[in-house]
């Protein structure tokens, strides 16, 4: 008999030490996107933080992961904040996989993250204060994959204020680009992947649209 529970408690012993280092060596998978952790003062830190609380309480939902940092929709959507101050440091890349926007030129400022693909779904911007106020935007994704489209009305409904293609007329027949930063010819279309310097009449962004590269048109 104490043989037998011996061998039991050994047992026991054995299994919780294999979940114990199971638990240990978990894999977390990676985030789709680069935290910004700048160096702030105390102040800036207070005023980023009241900067994201009217962010979350503007649209419900939202998930803070970082102190500049707010992430929607399981990392679709990632709205970073600047340093505060005129020399203020702003995250100026844009990750592999997301269409970004800033809220002022050569990618300074509020920046604003959508996660790039077909299927993604129309994005208001008046939901992360940036309705109107997109001033540069890149696109990071595989080529010729997606069409982007910012759009005049809410729910990517009205005119085309800019596209990821050059040959998609904008507006009503005005002249469709600034001169855009990097410019990419493939087949039938011209895929632009950034511009650093929106004209004014491309900075009356909406809304955001996305659909597959062999539609023509936002839906």
């Amino acid at each position: 008999m104490n043989a037998q529970w011996s061998a039991g408690l050994v047992a026991v012993c054995v299994g919780i030490g294999a979940l114990f280092f199971s638990a240990r060596h978990v894999s977390i998978p990676p985030s789709p996107y680069t935290l910004f952790e700048p160096v702030m003062t105390a102040e800036q830190k207070a005023e980023v933080q009241r900067q994201i609380d009217r962010q979350l309480n503007r649209k419900s939902g939202g998930q803070q992961v970082s102190a500049t940092q707010v992430a929607y929709a399981i990392d679709a959507i990632v709205l970073t904040f600047p340093v505060p101050g005129a020399s203020g440091q702003s995250d100026s890349s844009c990750d592999y996989g997301y269409f970004c926007v800033w809220d002022a030129w050569d990618y300074t400022g509020r920046k604003l993250s959508l996660r790039s693909t077909p299927s993604s779904r129309p994005v208001n911007l008046s939901d992360f204060g940036m309705n109107g106020h997109v001033s540069s935007w890149q696109h990071h994704n595989k080529v010729h994959t997606v069409k982007i489209f910012g759009v005049d009305g809410p729910g990517a409904k009205g005119n085309i204020m800019m596209s990821n293609l050059k040959e998609v007329g904008l507006g009503k027949g005005c002249c469709p680009f600034s001169i855009p930063d990097q410019v990419s010819v493939t087949g039938a279309w011209t895929e632009i992947y950034s511009q650093s310097r929106l004209a004014e009449y491309n900075d009356r962004m909406i809304s955001v649209a996305f659909s597959p590269m062999f539609i023509l048109f936002a839906q």
